[in-house]
């Protein structure tokens, strides 16, 4: 028997499938309840690419040999690959019981869990296989993927360098540190060893694609430019590629060719939300008779950017018989319901996940700019576009100028780069003719805390909803605040906003400009070198002595 399995493991690592199963259903003629080879069935079928059949001979190996944790952890990826998450979950969870010492269950569970975006919870079962394998370079390299995800860029680095070392020849390895260099704001460190590797692998993509994102950190648009069309030369539908190049053209203003190549973006395994409708993409087709469904995607932030678009959507099609008696859905967070309802444009609103009302095509709702034709010209701004909900609970003097402040994020440390400390703004506090208001929520918010006094208030933990925020946004005369949502609802809502950004903002806050084309009331700061807030607070120091009513 032990021949035989060899045998057929031989075939499945030669892709034979064919032969494999040739061979494991006459030993399973001899040996019908030998779960290994219920296993090797669904091996194959899954090499094949049907899950559904790999989950049954899968699900029927596991119960064959419920101690063979082995089973359930090929149970879970096959789950994993029809999108069934919390199936998957639930058999990476009875395999680590099973079997706590299994390598590829840890391996696979970490790569599961970071592709969920469960930062924490990847670097756990990173960490474990590490433990069990501590030679594996591709366990070092995915614990970095993992601390990178979750903002810990120097941890990732060393993961990534300690990869290396037992594998010198881990292409993937030599791009990620470059990455992780890059987002630490190391980035003359990053290219120093991008170039490196590319001497060696000179058409690898993952590291021509770590140079394009070292030198957007640098803001060289030009040579990142140049990068991106490099990587395209070698694999033309290399997603990353085109989505940093639609970035880089975004931030140029060239908006046409921006978001055609911006389309990318949902081909990206970090893409997020993760939908498998059955039902065609829309792509500006007829819709007369028909329900387009538009879902939501990506932050809170920019959801409530590209919100506008639902009512530009209702005239379009309103303005054709092409689309005559369309109707639009839009999937929407439950969190944001009540604010983007002041918005309107769509004929029904919910947060329906992956069960949807009946529809007949889909679109995300990022790639409407694309559909409806934006371009520099005409993107449109007219505001404000939401409505603030009533705050009365909330009070606020009206003495002085009023400005509420905003300095961190609710994703922690992936956007370090994008944050500040609370002791930052506290430079602008001496300012006695404002009155400062944290509107900052969770933890964070506690740290303005011992600034409170005669004019700095914590209004972190009076904050509601998202509409109720946005009626304590409208008490205020500015708003101070990093990149974050509350900046996008302040814009939406026509506040005056002094919006505080890093060296390498956004695409959407273009390059070099003081205003943004989205929001009328927004005016940039920005760092003149990485991590340099010290010198955008004097900025607005200075401005605010200049604005501020005496």
């Amino acid at each position: 028997m032990q021949s035989e399995l060899a045998q057929i493991h031989g075939h499945l690592q030669r892709g034979e499938l064919l032969q494999a199963e040739t061979l494991c259903r006459e030993a399973m003629r001899r040996n019908p309840f030998d779960a290994t080879l219920v296993d090797i069935l669904g091996v194959i079928a899954r090499g094949r690419g049907d899950s559904l059949k790999a989950i049954e001979y899968f699900k029927n190996a596991a119960a064959m040999a419920p101690s063979m944790g082995l089973f359930q952890c090929h149970l879970a990826l096959a789950l994993k690959a029809e999108g069934r998450n919390d199936e998957a979950r639930a058999a990476f969870d009875s395999a680590c019981l099973t079997d706590p010492s299994s390598f590829e269950t840890a391996y696979n569970y970490a790569l599961f869990l970071h592709e969920l975006g469960e930062d924490e919870a990847a670097i756990s079962q990173s960490r474990r296989a590490v433990e069990i394998d501590p030679k594996h370079a591709g366990a070092h390299n995915n614990l970095g993927t993992a601390l990178q995800s979750a903002g810990r860029f120097e941890e990732a680095a060393n993961s990534y360098r300690q990869a290396i070392r037992l594998d010198p020849n881990h292409a993937n390895a030599h791009a990620n540190l470059g990455t992780a260099l890059a987002e630490a704001d190391q980035i003359e460190a990053s290219l120093r060893g991008i170039e490196r590797a590319l001497k060696r692998w000179p058409k690898n993509t993952d590291v021509l694609n770590a140079r394009v994102n070292a030198l957007m950190r640098r803001n060289d648009f030009v040579g990142a430019l140049t990068a991106a069309e490099a990587v395209l030369a070698v694999e033309p539908d290399h997603a990353q590629a085109h989505y940093c190049k639609g970035m880089i053209l975004l931030a140029e203003g060239r908006l046409d060719e921006g978001f055609t190549e911006y389309e990318w973006r949902v081909r990206r395994a970090d893409f997020w939300p993760k939908r498998r409708y059955r039902k065609p993409r829309w792509n500006g087709e007829p819709l007369a008779g028909k329900t387009l469904l538009v879902h939501w995607e990506q932050g809170f932030g920019d959801i409530i950017q590209f919100c506008r678009y639902l009512p530009l959507l209702r005239a379009f099609c309103a303005a054709s018989p092409l689309h005559a008696g369309a109707r639009i859905v839009f999937d929407c967070p439950k969190r944001l319901i009540d604010l983007i309802e002041t918005c309107g444009g769509f004929d029904e609103i919910g947060d329906y996940s992956a069960s949807p009302p009946p529809f007949d095509v889909y679109v995300p709702l990022m790639s409407l700019p694309k559909i409806l034709g934006t371009v520099a010209d005409t993107i449109p701004a007219p505001v404000p576009y939401l409505k603030a909900a009533p705050a009365d609970d909330v009070i606020v003097a009206d003495a002085n100028f009023k400005i509420g402040l905003t300095w961190a994020s609710e994703h922690g440390e992936s956007y370090r780069r994008k944050v500040m400390a609370i002791t930052d703004f506290a430079a602008l506090f001496a300012n006695n003719r404002c009155d400062f208001y944290g509107l900052q929520f969770g933890a964070e918010g506690a740290t303005i805390e011992p600034y409170v006094g005669s004019n700095v208030t914590n209004l972190g933990d009076q904050l509601g909803d998202f509409a109720h925020t946005a009626g304590v946004i409208a008490k205020m005369d500015l708003i101070l605040s990093i990149d974050t949502y509350i900046v996008h609802l302040a814009g939406a809502l026509n506040i005056p906003t002094w919006v505080l950004l890093p060296y390498s903002p956004d695409w959407r806050w273009g390059q070099g400009r003081a205003d943004s084309p989205w929001y009328p009331s927004l005016r940039l700061f920005r760092q003149p070198k990485p991590g340099d807030w010290t010198a955008v607070i004097k900025d607005v120091g200075r401005a605010l002595n200049a604005s501020a009513p005496a």
